[in-house]
This record gives structure tokens, C-alpha cells and sequence, in this order.
């Protein structure tokens, strides 16, 4: 029985080994082994109401250590995934446009990845993975030390937030302190990051850091604080909570230590050493349940539940487990709202309101009563099944690990550290009881909403004030004029704003269209001379998020006039071919005809250009014109429109282009725009066939089109082969040939057929259906006479 309910386990029929695991302890009694296979079939089922049971008698029953606690974890990791999808994401997504999106704490060092979104370099080196933490592009983590910081931001970050640039140098001391690891390095940590708090009060990364240096001294108490107070600054970070499980653990608070870990690993699933303390707490809270007793069940009947009692009773809802979250997304989803309906636009998306999840408590059947399993106390399973799920010495103080030193259970600093007791109410109100404080965290989660509100474009009473201490908060502080200068944020190529801005590998950003205009002559960059072949080869042209942020938020109207010029050029583009008369790019080489494929080698700077204009402005047609040499004229006066269907770029900036005729033309006059010929033209169309032509037409038709047929079987077979395989095989006659450009049979021969260009450039020209296919008839009947002899 039990090697059929293994087999039904690893199918995924936890059901069904749940019922096996059941009626054979029913029959043969209990064991240690039944019971954890009991329990791990009850956790991946999602039923961990009874799995916490079944756990809890297989403690009784023989010695279980955390690593066989690993289905339950995984369990409870995937069911708070599951309701908290996507939150994490969202969040990350919607973070300032100064912040990282690791740490979520202001940049520092910042780099910009090739997808566009900016980081930390420390957390960027920290991450082993080779995708973006934003999109989850590919990255290429191993070329990181070939991208050099982002100029523009660094220079922005050290004017706009001098404090925080202050708090983050002394950070950097603190982290030098500590990594040493000694007891002194640490305390004179200690100092660098109290130092740094004060400077810098809403950074939770200082408080982090002060919590982690603070646990590493065995000061739990302390520890905790602080890790109150990084969730109160940033309950969307998940470091903060694995902070708090970490002191909690240390204090011996085994629930509040598992719901902190949980709530970690809520945040983000990738975090292992959340996932292995979480298996130590549980185990220690399993291991801790004594044999059942009634007094025992009373006493916990009198008590309030815990969080982690609710968590199991509710199957681990993602609402109940991180509050702060989910009202937090609530209150900015309708902020963002009201921001769009108060401005008309905002900098990004509002983030969508996230759907609690509340699963029902599903239970098995109980059975009959000959079916109760006694346990060696006496009682029966379903008995136990209906107490809490902890006793009274879980719920009561238990003994806290404390410091060898006595003197380190105290602040070690002098009279500027900011001891627990000098922190705010709220985190001594957290710190005396942090299951209070998670259970109340929804009251007060308003007072966190507005570290989120920094993507929202403010509104017209506050646009001068842009920027906070408080990197993800925009309502602290006040940005003076002078400080914002539009200057910092153009290029250094076109002297204007930035537009599109990408940014280099090595740390300089243009405007997109400034930077490619630049690599269609060189493969350098235009400020350092750094060899930007790579960037070349791979196209990245990813906009750079954090910067194009800024200029929609706090340069908005010389953004807006900025987009209007660029708007102004793309529609000149796109008028261009709009009319019977009308101004197009020219590309001088050689003949095109309508309809027939005409694919291109792009090489020479400016077609580089005119290529890419013609496809950023969606108009995707250009003119194509033969070159003549002993005119005075650049190139001819007829030509045909070509409309590109693919572009195939080569790494060195070169191009294949395929494109197809379209339009004749004829040109009035000649210009000149971005180093490329420009035509006034106007574009030409057969003259209408009258009913009467149409049968003298339609039998001279049939007629060429024979003679085409009969001199094709002439031509030598691998003649014959290249052309079918580049023309493609000749198209049949059209039986209604009053169209704009006439039947494309009779351009697939003008084009086949070996004639002088200015020939074909005649006939190109010719406006009368009847009129060419006269031509081409003493054209075919000389090419026919000619092979004969």
C-alpha cells in the first residue's frame, strides 16, 4: 500500500495518496514514515490545515529533520505564489524612476542594461542570472564589466539628492566596517549606518544594513526594530521581511520568524536562504508541540490566534499574508487614476488592482468512528484535528537567545545612535509585539501609500516640487530651479533634449536618431571614441527608461515641445508619396518597374539614413531613380516608387533591403535632405482603354505576350533559370489591362528583356498601354530575328 501511494504521489494524485496514506494507518498503524507522507500529499494538495496535523504527529512519532520539511515549503511557497502573483512584478515596474530595481533603494553607481533599465552595479554583480529583473530580457550579466556607469544619471543623483549621495558614502564605510567581520568592525559599522540614517532617514537600506550588522552582534531586540522599520518603509521589498524573520528567529519567535520568511519568499521566490530558514522555523514550531491535553486545549481556545494560525485556517491567502501590499496597490491604482483625471497623462500605466484570492478550508472526511485512529494518548486523530494548531508554550514568551557580551544587548554607540527607544511609536509598538503589528499593518499601510506615488506625474499645484529624500516619495522636499537644469538632460550631439534617449556601453547617452546618424559613418562613440561595434552589431536602441521618465515627469512642457518637433518631421515623412504631387526621397542607382521584386545592398551613409527614415515613419517607400552620368541632371527624369517589405541588417550597419515596385513618376525638380537626393514629382497613370481599343488591345496582348512566351524557349537554360528564380515565372495576360500601371506581364518583360536602359527608360516613361506593347512587339520581333540567325 504504501509503494502504491509513492506512485500516486510522484503522478501528482496527492487525492488519492492522501486516502491510501489514511487507511493504512487506519489498519496498520502509524508510523513516522506514513505520517510524513500523509502530511507532504495533505501540503502539495493544499490542505494545510491538516498537513500542519499530520506533521505534527509525525514529530511524536520519530525524529524529523527541516530538510524533510521541503514538500511543505515548496508547497507554501507555490500557494502564496499563486495569490500574489503578480505583485512583485507590478511593483518593481512601478518603481521611481531614481531606484533600483533590486534593492528598490536609490542608484547608486548606476548602469544601464541593454534592455534600458538602469540598477545598482553592486546589485547587478550580486544577481548571477542573465536576465533583466524589470522584462526579463537577456542581459548578458558576464559583459558587465564592460558597461561603464550612466553619466546622465550619476550627475542628476549627485545634484538632486545630496543627502542621500552623503548617506550613501558613508553606507559604503559602513559596508567596508563590516565585511571585515570583527566585533569592533562591526560596532564601528554600527556608527557609519546610524550616521547615515540620520542624514538620510528614509532610506531602508541603511535600515537593513543597521538590522543585519545589529543580528551579526546578537542584538535580536535592536535587530527587529529595524527590520520594522524597512517594511514600514518598503513593504514591497522582500529583504526587509527575511531582516525581520532573521531577528525573530534569533529571538526564538518561531511563527513571527516563519510568516517573515513566507512573506519574503511572497516577494520573491529566487531567495534560498529565506526558503531555509523558513524549513528551521517550522521545524522548530513542529518540534515544540508537546503531547496533546485537554487544560492545553483550553488554554488555547482563551487565546487569540496568531497570524500564522489565520494563515493556515485560510490557507494562506496572500491578502492576509502581506496587507501592506495589496492595500498599497489598491491606494495607488486609485491615485494614478485620479492623477490622469487631474493632468491627462502620467508617466506610466496605473497598476491594475489585485484580486485577493480566498480559498475555502477544505477538509477530509472524518470517517466513522470505528475508523478514528487512537494515538497513544488516547485521543483520536479526528480529535486532534480539531484543535489549534499551536499550544500554549508556542503562543507564550519563549526564552530569547541573548548576546555573550551582556553589554551588547544595549546600544554600543554613543549618544547619536538612534537606539530602539529613540525610534518613532509605531516601530516600539511593532517591536513589543510584531504579530500586533502584522495584524494591524492594513491601519496603518496609508502612511506608506505615497512611497509608491513617485511614477505619478504631478499635479499642477506641486510641478516645481519633483524630488524627495526619500528617493521613492515625491512630497518631501523641493527641487529648486536652479538645481533643475533642462541642460543636463540634452544631447550632446544635436543640442536639444534628449529624445528617444538610448545609452552607450560606455556610459554616454544621445538621441537615438543622433547616435544611429552617427554609427552610419563610424563605429565609435562621439564622446569618448569607445568602440561601440558590438552595440552596432547587436541593434539594441532600447530607450533608456529611467531618463525618458524624468523628462516626462519633470521637464514635461519642454519634453511635450521636443515631441512636437520630432512629430512635425516624422509627418513631412510621411506626407511624402501622399499626392498626385509630392516631395520623396530618391535613391540614385538603377531602373525599377512596377511590381517587380527590386532587392537592395545598403551601404553609403546617407541610404542608411533615408532607409531607417522611411521606416521609422511608417511610410516604407522611397523612389528609385537611374543614374545618369553624361547629363546635367544627377539622375533621371522618370523613376518608379519602391515599397520595402523586409529589411536584413548585417552587424557592421549594412542592410539588404527587399523591396517592390509601386508608383511611376516623373520629376519636376530636385532637392536635397540629410545628404540624399529629394524629388518633386508627380506620379503618372495609364490613360483609360475606351471599349472599342479594348479588343485591339486585348489582341495585341495576347499576341506579345506569346512572342515573350516564344523567346523565353529561346534563351540558353541557365539564362532562363536566373531569371525565373530572380523574376519569377511570366505572369499571365490581364483580361481587363485599363489599370494605373497596366499589366504586370508586360513590366516582368520590360524588365527581363536585354535592352539599353534609356530604352526601358522610355517606355518607363510612356502613359498609353497600346503605345508600349507596340514597342515591345518590334522589340521582340528584332530579339527573335536576331536568335534565328
Amino acid at each position: 500500500m504504501v509503494d502504491l501511494a509513492k506512485e500516486a504521489f510522484s503522478t501528482n494524485n496527492f487525492g488519492l495518496a492522501v486516502d491510501i496514506y489514511e487507511r493504512t494507518i487506519r489498519e496498520n498503524g502509524p508510523t513516522l514514515e506514513l505520517f510524513l507522507g500523509l502530511a507532504d500529499s495533505l501540503a502539495l494538495g493544499g490542505n494545510f490545515a491538516k498537513a500542519f496535523q499530520s506533521y505534527k504527529f509525525a514529530y511524536r512519532y520519530g525524529k524529523v529533520t527541516p530538510e524533510k520539511l521541503k514538500h511543505l515549503v515548496a508547497s507554501l511557497i507555490k500557494s502564496v505564489k499563486q495569490d500574489l502573483d503578480h505583485v512583485g512584478s507590478q511593483i518593481k515596474k512601478k518603481t521611481c524612476l531614481f531606484t533600483c530595481g533590486y534593492c528598490l533603494g536609490l542608484l547608486a553607481d548606476p548602469v544601464t542594461v541593454p534592455c534600458g533599465h538602469t540598477f545598482c552595479r553592486h546589485c547587478l554583480e550580486k544577481d548571477k542570472s542573465n536576465y533583466c529583473e524589470l522584462c526579463g530580457s537577456v542581459n548578458y550579466r558576464g559583459k558587465l564589466k564592460h558597461l561603464n556607469s550612466n553619466f546622465v544619471l550619476t550627475n542628476l543623483i549627485d545634484k538632486w539628492f545630496p543627502n542621500e549621495w552623503k548617506a550613501a558614502r558613508l553606507k559604503k564605510d559602513g559596508n567596508e566596517f563590516f565585511a571585515k567581520g570583527s566585533k569592533g568592525n562591526l560596532i564601528h559599522a554600527l556608527t557609519m549606518y546610524t550616521e547615515a540614517i540620520e542624514v538620510s532617514p528614509n532610506d531602508h537600506l541603511l535600515w537593513s544594513n543597521r538590522s543585519h550588522t545589529h543580528a551579526s552582534l546578537d542584538q535580536f531586540e535592536d535587530a527587529l526594530a529595524d527590520a520594522e522599520m524597512v517594511i514600514k518603509l518598503k513593504p514591497q521589498w522582500p529583504k526587509g521581511y527575511f531582516r525581520k524573520g532573521f531577528a525573530a528567529y534569533g529571538l526564538g519567535k518561531y511563527e513571527d520568524a516563519a510568516v517573515a520568511f513566507l512573506q519574503c519568499l511572497a516577494l520573491d521566490q529566487k531567495a534560498t536562504s529565506a526558503k531555509d530558514y523558513l524549513s528551521k522555523a517550522l521545524d522548530k514550531i513542529l518540534s515544540a508541540l508537546p503531547p496533546d491535553d485537554p487544560k492545553t486545549e483550553a488554554l488555547q481556545q482563551r487565546s487569540n490566534p496568531t497570524l500564522l494560525q489565520k494563515l493556515v485556517e485560510n490557507n494562506f491567502s496572500g491578502q492576509l499574508l502581506l496587507p501592506d501590499i495589496t492595500n498599497t496597490l489598491q491606494d495607488l491604482t486609485r491615485a494614478v487614476k485620479d492623477a490622469i483625471s487631474n493632468t491627462g497623462s502620467t508617466s506610466y500605466e496605473p497598476v491594475p488592482l489585485l484580486e485577493s484570492k480566498y480559498k475555502e478550508h477544505s477538509s477530509i472526511d472524518k470517517g466513522t468512528e470505528s475508523n478514528k485512529l487512537k494515538l497513544p494518548d488516547g485521543s483520536s486523530l479526528d480529535h486532534l484535528e480539531s484543535h489549534h494548531l499551536f499550544n500554549s508554550a508556542t503562543s507564550s514568551p519563549l526564552p530569547r537567545k541573548r548576546s555573550r557580551n551582556p553589554s551588547l544587548t544595549q546600544s554600543p554607540l554613543s549618544p547619536t545612535h538612534s537606539s530602539p527607544q529613540k525610534l518613532s511609536k509605531s516601530v516600539i509598538d511593532m517591536n513589543a509585539s510584531s504579530n500586533k503589528a502584522q495584524l494591524a499593518s492594513v491601519e496603518s499601510s496609508a502612511s506608506s501609500n505615497k512611497t509608491l506615488l513617485d511614477s505619478v506625474e504631478p499635479s499642477a499645484s506641486n510641478k516645481k516640487t519633483q524630488l524627495a529624500s526619500d528617493p521613492m516619495s515625491a512630497d518631501k522636499i523641493v527641487v529648486k530651479p536652479k538645481e533643475r537644469n533642462v541642460e543636463d538632460l540634452e544631447c550632446g550631439l544635436c543640442y536639444r533634449l534628449f529624445y528617444q534617449p538610448v545609452t552607450t556601453p560606455c556610459g554616454h547617452t544621445f538621441c537615438r536618431k543622433c547616435l544611429d546618424r552617427c554609427l552610419d559613418h563610424t563605429v565609435t562613440c562621439p564622446m569618448c571614441k569607445g568602440n561601440l561595434a558590438e552595440y552596432l552589431a547587436e541593434r539594441r536602441q532600447a530607450v533608456n527608461i529611467a531618463i525618458e521618465g524624468i523628462l516626462e515627469t519633470y521637464f514635461k512642457e519642454e519634453y511635450l515641445e521636443r515631441c512636437r518637433m520630432n512629430d512635425e518631421e516624422m509627418v513631412e515623412l510621411i506626407r511624402m508619396g501622399s499626392g498626385q504631387q509630392s516631395d520623396i526621397p530618391v535613391f540614385v542607382c538603377t531602373l525599377s518597374f512596377p511590381t517587380i521584386s527590386c532587392p537592395l545592398h545598403i551601404f553609403e551613409p546617407r541610404y542608411r539614413l533615408m532607409i531607417r527614415q522611411c521606416m521609422e515613419s511608417g511610410n516604407r517607400q522611397f523612389g528609385m531613380c537611374m543614374h545618369m552620368p553624361d547629363s546635367d541632371s544627377e539622375f533621371s527624369d522618370f523613376g518608379c516608387m519602391l515599397e520595402i517589405r523586409d529589411v536584413q541588417y548585417f552587424p557592421d550597419g549594412r542592410s539588404v533591403v527587399d523591396t517592390v515596385g509601386g508608383r511611376r513618376f516623373k520629376v519636376l525638380s530636385r532637392g536635397k535632405r540629410d545628404g540624399y537626393n529629394t524629388a518633386r514629382v508627380e506620379f503618372l497613370s495609364d490613360k483609360p482603354i475606351t471599349g472599342e481599343e479594348m479588343l485591339v488591345v486585348n489582341a495585341l496582348q495576347l499576341e506579345i505576350h506569346s512572342a515573350v512566351q516564344y523567346w523565353l524557349t529561346t534563351v540558353p537554360s541557365f539564362r532562363r533559370n536566373r531569371i525565373i528564380q530572380h523574376f519569377g515565372e511570366l505572369p499571365e495576360p490581364d483580361t481587363n489591362p485599363s489599370t494605373v500601371n497596366g499589366p504586370n506581364w508586360a513590366w516582368w518583360a520590360l524588365a527581363v528583356l536585354p535592352l539599353d536602359p534609356r530604352v526601358q527608360l522610355t517606355m518607363l516613361g510612356m502613359c498609353s498601354f497600346q503605345d508600349r506593347l507596340l514597342a515591345l512587339k518590334k522589340i521582340i520581333e528584332y530579339l527573335n530575328r536576331r536568335s534565328c540567325h
